[in-house]
């Protein structure tokens, strides 16, 4: 999942004093900050922009474009090929037109005398916060064939996740929406004829068939008409205020109160924030430096806000542990594992094995969900088709009944 990305406006200073003002578009004000620091600024003022902010965004890369990249690249520096090749290779190869513009954007700022990581960083809105983290710290250590190495099996495992959630949902969505198109023409078209048909012979029909023939009537008429507009302009609505960052935030606070999806939702975003972390601190990355790298890469805002919060009491000397027991967000086993880390001074190594451990939980919760989802769009389906049939057939043996008592 991506982060929500938000526009700020800021006053800062450059290397050789002089005042500079503009937008930044950044996933929070920290990751903005960042930014600007990559470009060489000092950070005087900034300020979130106020209003209605619609998502808008350019061509996508997905994240299997980025994932082949990392793999690609981590095989050509071991090999012993240049930089600027590599980056050259990649950018000739990739099929997407977006992605070529930005690497070829990347191969001149390198070819410029800038860093990967610097370079990489001009584009933020495609690569993720902790993919500059990682390429820093391995410039300095010397291992960028690593670092590519570990973000390709990070990326690796993201899409393997999304891909494994998308199988599992295509069969019950494709049934749900064969159901309703059924449905939608019996109603529209059938129903009515067959109306014409009962009333003809001036039959009391049963109440499953009245209810459907009333629903049918409401659909063809003017008052069923102006409702489905109310509801087309309804759904759009909820499109719209979802793609603000106050719609995301409150869909993302409803997703920790649905069952079986809160579990996901915690299970991912433990996953995700203890890896990242995890792997930062092992390249040699300060925890100062990692933590907000970390933090924007967990995919749910009310966990990023409530670990914003919390970084303070970890950066001032208040451990790492209990500041996180503090958020009430994750886990007590995290809690637990990041503890015994802490007091053995393999903290890494413990972020590790909890990601680890959560992978395989979150592997589990996803199954779980899916296969609640399927049997309740399957009773759905047959609810909704059996109650059709239910007032058709009803309604042919009342005739029948009654015809034959005349």
């Amino acid at each position: 999942m991506t982060a929500t990305m938000a526009k700020y406006r800021y006053q800062a200073e450059t290397l050789d004093g002089e005042n500079v003002k503009g937008d930044i578009e950044a996933p929070s004000i920290i990751a903005a900050r960042n930014q600007l620091a990559v470009q060489g600024l000092r950070v005087t003022k900034i300020a979130e922009r106020k209003g209605l902010q619609i998502e808008i965004t350019k061509q996508k890369i997905p994240n299997v474009e980025i994932m082949h990249f990392c793999r690609q690249m981590s095989t050509f520096i071991r090999a012993g090929v240049p930089m600027v090749e590599a980056l050259d290779n990649m950018r000739r190869d990739s099929k997407n037109k977006r992605f070529q513009l930005v690497l070829g954007d990347v191969l001149e700022r390198v070819t410029g005398g800038s860093t990967v990581a610097d370079a990489i960083a001009h584009h933020a809105d495609v690569f993720p916060p902790y993919f500059m983290s990682m390429l820093r710290s391995s410039e300095l250590t010397g291992r960028m064939d690593d670092s590519f190495l570990q973000l390709y099996r990070y990326i690796k495992r993201d899409v393997q996740l999304t891909k494994a959630v998308k199988k599992a949902l295509t069969y019950p969505i494709i049934l749900l929406v064969v159901a309703c198109g059924v449905v939608a023409i019996i109603t529209v078209f059938v129903i009515p004829k067959f109306a014409e048909f009962f009333e003809s012979f001036g039959a009391e029909l049963p109440l499953p068939t009245r209810m459907l023939m009333a629903i049918a009537d409401f659909v063809g008429s003017t008052a069923g008409a102006i409702t489905g507009v109310v509801l087309l302009l309804a759904i759009v609505g909820t499109v719209v205020y979802v793609r603000t960052p106050t719609g995301r935030r409150a869909v993302h606070g409803l997703q920790l109160k649905i069952p079986a999806l809160n579990t996901v939702v915690q299970y991912s975003s433990t996953e995700r924030f203890t890896r990242i972390l995890g792997v930062l601190l092992d390249s040699g990355v300060a925890l100062s430096d990692a933590l907000p790298s970390a933090i924007e890469c967990t995919n749910n805002i009310i966990y990023r806000e409530r670990l914003n919060d919390s970084v303070d009491d970890v950066l001032s000397g208040h451990g790492f542990a209990e500041p996180m027991a503090a958020t009430e967000i994750f886990p007590p086993t995290m809690v637990q594992m990041v503890r015994v880390g802490e007091r053995t001074g393999e903290l890494a190594d413990q972020l590790e094995n909890c990601a680890g451990f959560y992978e395989e939980e979150l592997d589990y919760a996803v199954e779980k969900l899916t296969q609640w989802f399927e049997p309740i769009v399957i009773l759905f389906i047959g609810a909704v088709v059996g109650f059709v049939a239910l007032a058709m057939v009803s309604a042919m043996y009342g005739i029948y009944g009654q015809v034959e008592v005349k």
